[in-house]
């Protein structure tokens, strides 16, 4: 086998995309690196975008699938890490300003005097008046005298006589603290704190110039994905992002593209992997003339989709090609609203029902019940003697599994598991938006929220419609929106922006998202946000059971919504982060709020309760997909659920579902109450005592 053929071999997937004709010059360019895109094209500024275009020469007329182009990857990054990055590498700061048009103020190196010196008008009057002077001598006197009040005055009340017998004693002084080695000591200090405000102006400067870039790179950067092989030997995916170099990334946006522009992952074998784009005319491009592509990804369909996506690319969208309006946008997403707003729904209970709890009941402390499960509080915790615990789950009773069960036709009459076979309708974010939008259409217990891969115009022409104009850059500051992954729990990939570029461009995130509009003045304890967990139980016959005890999420720092990047004060998750957590007990953090707040925490707790329950019944009244009835099953087994249910509260004292977690970990609940799993178990099948440590709705 030739080379050639090997590449073929190697890169056949990619390749698809490239015209056949186009692969042995691609080889061939690969293997020398050769970038020679520059011989045929050239940048162009303010023609006939704001910022950096490409052109074909004006002595080169490209014939379509003539060329193909190597174009390199000025950086390849992680979203998180682009910050850090930058702060490290000055140069690609700098290079990535000059490729995004972004100019940088220079840094003053020596601090000004202006800066050095406190110009105080006041002090200038004081001194004009008690020195019986004009405003410009007084105000020369206390520069001179470094702004010393009492020694401008002295400096021009002195007589020429007292003024010598003075400096010679400030001589005499001096050349004491001169021997003494003080004057020095001071010299070093003043030098040493001159030296530190320099450093901070510095590393104020640089941030500046970091964030700008962040916050443009988001019109620039595109995304790969390749596979690694775990320590278990099977195959992840993971993804890259990058910003192509000065001649890709100069490229602007057509629906009629003249240009495909592509990455290409070219394997050098045991050498390793080198990431380019490739570049190559898809229509015959006239001398002169601009290069384009399309930006807009295969998967958006709608028309004000592809338009509110292309906002995210700022002067990068040749003139004529935006595909619709903001207007457009904003009148989709208020009808959208709109029709929410106007909806009513009131829940039917439809869980199919069956006896076999009955049965488990009634078997009483002679023939305990069996129980089989895979999570270590339940197997340490469960001390009630009317269950045994079994290895055998096939002579269960009760299965308890803290991952998603899947064998459900292996369940036989009467077994009873804790997972409702479609239940993903609550604990899938994106689902659980679904089936509220669906039902309730926008209660006052959730936050606006869309899925990014189905309702992208309907976000973005929220934003806007709640977006400040110049005048109004309150509204501005606080449209503020929260990215979550629809599956991921503990606070992973989740980031606050108010960042439209950003926000759009979580669309192309390898985990799918929603956008959920950020509660913005949230109740605050101790002046720091929280956020209350609640276990809740879905029994089969459709009543929900919320435990009494909760526990309380607190963020380490007071409440500060000019620092979205500090986590410690905007996230309260800190039991999965290296952050220290604090612990609270509910009943001191119930007594605490009724005494900082002047409310009465049962009213609270009322709403609360009404909050989650109405999610819960709308699961359990509406069939699939939507929620958790399926009509076609004619099952044997029965299931109940238990979730942990996050609320936040507003500066209101409103309650704001934030999302429902599947099979949640409940070792600190065993901790503060030791008899939380039996309380559970007894709860399942209706036992008082277990009942009592619920609040039955």
């Amino acid at each position: 086998m030739s080379a050639f053929e090997a590449f073929v071999t190697v890169h056949q997937y990619q390749l698809a995309a490239i015209p056949e004709d186009l692969w042995l010059p691609l080889f061939m360019k690969l293997g020398e690196d050769y970038l020679d895109a520059g011989n045929y094209v050239e940048l162009h500024y303010g023609d006939p975008l704001d910022g950096y275009s490409l052109h074909a020469k004006g002595d080169q007329a490209l014939k379509k699938h003539s060329e193909i182009f190597l174009v390199d990857h000025a950086w390849t990054t992680q979203p998180d890490n682009a910050h850090k990055e930058l702060l490290e590498n000055p140069k690609l700061l700098e290079r990535l300003e000059n490729l995004m048009d972004i100019e940088a103020d220079e840094f003053e190196e020596e601090e000004s005097e202006e800066e050095e010196l406190e110009h105080d008008d006041e002090a200038v009057k004081t001194v004009a008046s008690q020195a019986n002077v004009s405003y410009d001598k007084a105000k020369e006197a206390l520069e001179a005298e470094k702004y010393e009040i009492v020694n401008a005055i002295m400096r021009l009340t002195m007589d020429e006589d007292f003024k010598k017998e003075s400096e010679r004693l400030q001589d005499q002084v001096l050349g004491q603290l001169i021997a003494s080695g003080k004057a020095q000591e001071k010299e070093d200090k003043v030098k040493q704190e001159k030296e530190e405000r320099r450093k901070e102006r510095h590393a104020a400067w640089l941030k500046e110039r970091v964030d700008n870039v962040c916050d443009k790179m988001w019109s620039y950067l595109q995304t790969y994905s390749y596979s690694v092989l775990k320590q278990d030997g099977q195959p992840e995916t993971q993804t890259a992002w990058y910003i192509n170099d000065e001649v890709g990334s100069a490229l602007c946006h057509s629906s009629d593209p003249n240009t495909m522009c592509v990455p290409f992952i070219f394997s050098r074998g045991a050498s390793g992997m080198i990431p380019y784009t490739v570049m190559f005319p898809i229509k015959d491009i006239a001398s002169g003339e601009v290069m384009t592509c399309d930006l807009v990804p295969k998967n958006l369909e709608r028309p004000l989709d592809k338009a509110a996506y292309l906002l995210a690319f700022e002067n990068r969208i040749l003139p004529g090609q935006e595909g619709g309006t903001q207007d457009e946008i904003k009148k989709l997403s208020k009808e959208f609203r709109d029709k929410l707003d106007k909806q009513t729904y009131q829940p039917s209970v439809g869980l199919p029902k069956t006896n076999c709890s009955n049965e488990l009941k009634q078997r009483g402390s002679d023939k305990p019940i069996l129980v089989y499960t895979t999570t270590e509080f339940v197997r340490r915790n469960l001390s009630n003697s009317n269950f045994k615990l079994t290895d055998d789950r096939s002579q269960a009773d009760i299965i308890w599994s803290s991952q998603d069960f899947t064998e459900w036709d292996s369940l036989k009459s009467g077994q009873l598991v804790n997972q409702f076979r479609y239940e993903n309708c609550l604990t899938y974010k994106q689902q659980l938006a679904d089936l509220i939008q669906k039902t309730y259409g926008s209660p006052a217990w959730v936050l606006p929220t869309y899925n990014l891969n189905t309702q992208l115009a309907e976000f973005v022409g929220d934003y806007l419609n709640n977006d400040g104009d110049k005048e109004d850059e309150q509204k501005h500051y606080e449209n503020l929106w929260v990215s979550k992954p629809w599956n991921f729990a503990r606070g992973i990939e989740i980031s606050v922006s108010r960042n439209l570029s950003k926000l759009i461009r979580q669309h192309d995130s390898p985990t799918p998202k929603i956008s959920q509009r950020y509660l913005v003045k949230p109740c605050l304890y101790n002046n720091k946000k929280f956020d209350l967990r609640y276990i809740v139980m879905l029994t089969a016959d459709g009543t929900v059971n919320v435990y009494k005890m909760f526990w309380i999420r607190l963020a380490n720092k007071k409440y500060n919504i000019d620092d979205l990047d500090d986590y410690e004060a905007q996230f309260t998750v800190m039991n999965y982060s290296n952050f220290p957590m604090t612990q609270l007990d509910y009943k001191s953090f119930i007594h605490n709020m009724e005494k900082q707040h002047s409310i009465t925490w049962k009213s609270v707790q009322d709403s609360i309760n009404n909050a989650i329950r109405d999610v819960l019944l709308a699961a359990a009244s509406e069939e699939q997909p939507l929620g958790l009835v399926d009509k076609n099953t004619s099952q044997s087994y029965e299931s109940f659920g238990m979730y942990g249910v996050d609320v936040m509260l507003d500066n209101e004292y409103r309650p704001i579902i934030v999302e429902v977690n599947f099979s949640p970990d409940c070792t600190r609940a065993c901790e503060y109450d030791p008899q939380f799993v039996n309380n559970v178990f007894g709860a399942t099948f209706g036992d008082q005592k277990g009942l009592e440590a619920f609040n039955v709705l």
